[in-house]
């Protein structure tokens, strides 16, 4: 309910932009549609910077109630720390969609400011995630795409909080992982796909890399070019290589590459029609002429149906959003069943034989099926219909309060009750074997219990099934056909089940894992 408030609220400023452009110029003037981008596009700028406004307004008296700490928490409704920390997350989400949709690092830098992250202008942040609490960010700091700078991660019930320090001059690589607690000092380099510990301390001048990041190198091999190409290959591995095995055969697809595009343009292209049907209805049959005919004047304001009005538009946009991804849905779903009934079983399958060939034609349809209806449902606003969705189409199970974050799901990935799949990670139900022209697909899908943690940036190959209450740290990993045991905390690639002194070593003494 406060989500949707802060959506209609935050909707109010921009609607009033429109309003004053509708009385400016006529519909049947040319000036009105070349104009038109650009005052939408302000109009989005307008959204955005309204969004925050009216989220930082409920921050505000959220933190007047229970002020927001550091520590490690019961992941419960009793503990009222878990509850604020859920809430606090769900008044930020809008206007943090918005700003990461258009990539504004000016935006999302200002954000933050607002939202009493300490951070600068000068910093860029490259499409990384960087959670909104808890940050402190220097100056002239560099964030690599896919990079995450987290303050909180989940461990089994366990819900930990710490401040990230982040000094001037750093620079994450692409795909980094920065764990709550960590501390990097002035002018320190983490290396792409870098992993730090829970309250890791990095020194200054340095460059950090590997998972957990070691240190390596200081900075004064930088200017010596000789001893950092001994440390870093800069031979091209395709010159010694044989291509010949690259060519293979043609062969005639069992589904012809125009049924993709007709399909393609059916879930995507006609999961618009009646949303937009139904827009330029309600635009000239409701909007204009209860409010767009009224002159833009305080007497217009004296009328209570223009206030009516105005709260009605941001919901009647929701709904209309809302039915577009019903019918993705529904589209997908009719698809994904005629795809499934001719597909391939789970098994192993040589990709050579054309026995084999035409079951994996509709495997490889079925998948790419799947790829706009989950990219549509995790990116949206409403990224919690994703359970929904997969459960509608019938291609995945997921248990009762399962929380799927901005990640992407193939089929045949089934969820127990209560569990948790983090930012960015990537679970599969298939993977090829051996050499391009000779090589095998396993296709077995992935099973995960009850209460079990995937934490951001995780990864499982075809066959795991994890066990009940289990914990995947960061960036871990498993080889096909895992099995990981109940009531563990694993790490690493291929997974590993920490002893006790890991666990401490990897949550910084905040928590043993019980």
């Amino acid at each position: 309910m406060i989500y949707l408030t802060i959506i209609v609220l935050s909707a109010q400023a921009p609607i009033l932009w429109f309003w004053f452009y509708w009385k400016l110029f006529s519909l049947n003037e040319v000036i009105f549609y070349i104009i038109f981008p650009a005052w939408f596009f302000c109009g989005i700028l307008i959204l955005i910077l309204s969004s925050v406004l009216i989220s930082k307004i409920f921050l505000f008296f959220t933190n007047l109630i229970h002020k927001p700490k550091q520590g490690v928490f019961t992941i419960s409704k009793k503990d009222k720390d878990y509850c604020y920390w859920s809430l606090r997350a769900i008044i930020k989400k809008w206007p943090i969609w918005l700003i990461r949709q258009l990539s504004l690092s000016f935006f999302e830098i200002l954000a933050y400011k607002i939202f009493g992250i300490k951070t600068s202008f000068s910093n860029a942040l490259d499409n990384a995630w960087v959670d909104c609490e808890f940050i402190r960010l220097g100056k002239n700091i560099r964030i690599g795409q896919g990079s995450l700078i987290m303050s909180n991660i989940i461990v089994g019930n366990k819900l930990i909080i710490k401040e990230v320090n982040i000094k001037d001059n750093v620079i994450i690589g692409a795909h980094a992982l920065i764990l709550p607690g960590t501390m990097i000092a002035d002018n320190t380099i983490v290396d792409s796909n870098g992993l730090t510990l829970i309250n890791q301390k990095l020194d200054p001048n340095s460059i950090y890399s590997g998972n957990p990041a070691k240190k390596y190198a200081t900075h004064e091999i930088l200017p010596n070019k000789n001893e950092l190409k001994e440390i870093i290959s800069t031979e091209d591995p395709l010159k010694s290589l044989d291509k010949s095995f690259l060519l293979e055969e043609v062969k005639e697809l069992s589904v012809p590459f125009h049924f993709y595009i007709i399909t393609g343009i059916v879930i995507i292209g006609f999961s618009f029609i009646i949303p937009a049907i139904i827009f330029f209805i309600t635009l000239f049959g409701y909007i204009s002429p209860f409010l767009f005919d009224f002159p833009l004047s305080f007497t217009s304001f004296l009328n209570p149906n223009i206030y009516l009005t105005m709260i009605c538009i941001p919901l009647i946009f929701v709904a209309l959003y809302l039915l577009h991804l019903f019918f993705v849905a529904l589209f997908t779903k009719f698809f994904y069943k005629l795809a499934d009934e001719r597909g391939a079983s789970q098994g192993i399958y040589d990709r050579n034989l054309d026995e084999s060939s035409k079951a994996l034609d509709y495997y490889h349809f079925r998948s790419f099926l799947m790829k706009y209806p989950v990219f549509a449902f995790s990116r949206s606003p409403f990224p919690w219909l994703l359970n929904w969705e997969l459960k509608f189409i019938k291609s995945n199970k997921i248990g009762k309060e399962t929380v799927l974050e901005e990640t992407f799901l193939h089929s045949h990935i089934d969820f127990g009750k209560n569990c948790y799949l983090g930012t960015s990670s990537h679970i599969t139900n298939h993977l090829v074997d051996g050499v391009y022209g000779s090589e095998n697909l396993t296709f077995i899908g992935v099973s995960i219990d009850d209460n079990s943690v995937l934490n951001s940036i995780t990864g499982g190959l075809p066959g795991t099934e994890i066990g009940k209450n289990s914990t995947l740290l960061p960036s871990c990993t498993t080889i096909k056909f895992d099995k990981i045991g109940s009531n563990g905390i694993y790490a690493g690639f291929p997974a590993k089940k920490l002893t006790k002194d890991e666990i401490a070593e990897y949550l910084g003494g905040e928590c043993d894992g019980e």
